[in-house]
């Protein structure tokens, strides 16, 4: 289970609106609670996806190597980890596509934001186990 509380939910839609009609992206940390994961801080991040004709930033993100880093060191300096990583889905459902399967780690949760027509619809958020991203439980 993932626990993400009203302030940081408030805050993923609105960088997730803010960046319609392109997906956004961002870091989740914080700390665990026996075995659920609480996220006690959100870091939105810039969208480095180079768009290509069928590729383009309404459909895809990336996170670079040196966002990860920065996401880590915050985490470290903060005294906590880093949990996962939230992204939306412009106008589709918070369902995992090919490609999030394809690049999501074990461990960390993914929430999926849907917003339609620029406005928050829903939320759902998964962790890979397996070659398979499984929807978990999400507090908030």
């Amino acid at each position: 289970m993932i626990s993400i509380s009203t302030t940081h939910l408030a805050n993923m839609r609105a960088h997730a609106e803010a960046d319609y009609p392109h997906e956004c992206c961002g870091g989740l940390l914080g700390t665990f609670d026996g075995e659920n994961k609480v996220v006690t801080k959100t870091v939105p991040l810039q969208n480095h996806w180079e768009d290509i004709p069928g590729e383009d930033k309404t459909r895809r993100f990336r996170v670079t190597s040196e966002d990860y880093k920065m996401l880590e060191d915050k985490a470290k300096n903060d005294g906590l980890m880093l949990l996962g990583f939230y992204h939306s889905h412009p106008d589709h459902p918070p369902i995992p596509s090919e490609t999030d399967v394809t690049f999501a780690w074990p461990f960390f949760s993914y929430p999926i934001l849907s917003i339609k027509k620029g406005v928050f619809d829903n939320i759902r958020s998964y962790e890979l186990i397996g070659a398979k991203l499984i929807e978990e439980a999400l507090h908030h």
